[in-house]
């Protein structure tokens, strides 16, 4: 916009320069002739300002096309690593469900095993006893 005014403001004191100079004692001919030249000129720069603006407006148009293809690049990246994690998330709670598992088949065999121990201990225990007071019956 600041262009666009310094051409305007320029036309104007064209017009005023050349105006003044109609009216002093030099041949109107010439002077509007000179005015003519002015007015062309600043037909000119008005278009060439209309040119520069809509380079500008193309120029910012294709910078809004290329950030917003920018922003759903980042936008699907983020999707998919969602889902990635979303995946990883998964297959972690399946591992951790696995190993809990066989950890308490672990320690159900190994409460197995130490009943059984103690029952054979608590049986020698029995026995033991029966022979040192020598029982005839040794079942225990």
């Amino acid at each position: 916009m600041t262009f666009i005014k310094k051409i305007s403001t320029s036309l104007i004191i064209f017009v005023a320069m050349f105006g003044l100079t109609a009216c002093s004692d030099k041949e109107a001919e010439e002077a509007g002739k000179k005015v003519e030249e002015a007015v062309k000129d600043a037909g000119k720069m008005t278009k060439g300002a209309g040119d520069k603006v809509n380079e500008m407006k193309e120029d910012a148009g294709k910078a809004i096309d290329a950030a917003g293809e920018k922003v759903n690049e980042m936008k699907n990246d983020a999707g998919k690593a969602m889902e990635n994690a979303g995946e990883k998330v998964e297959e972690m709670k399946q591992d951790a469900g696995e190993k809990v598992n066989e950890m308490k088949e672990s320690v159900s065999n190994k409460f197995g095993e130490m009943k059984k121990d103690a029952y054979n201990a608590i049986e020698d225990a029995c026995e033991k006893t029966k022979e040192g007071a020598d029982a005839k019956d040794d079942d225990c």
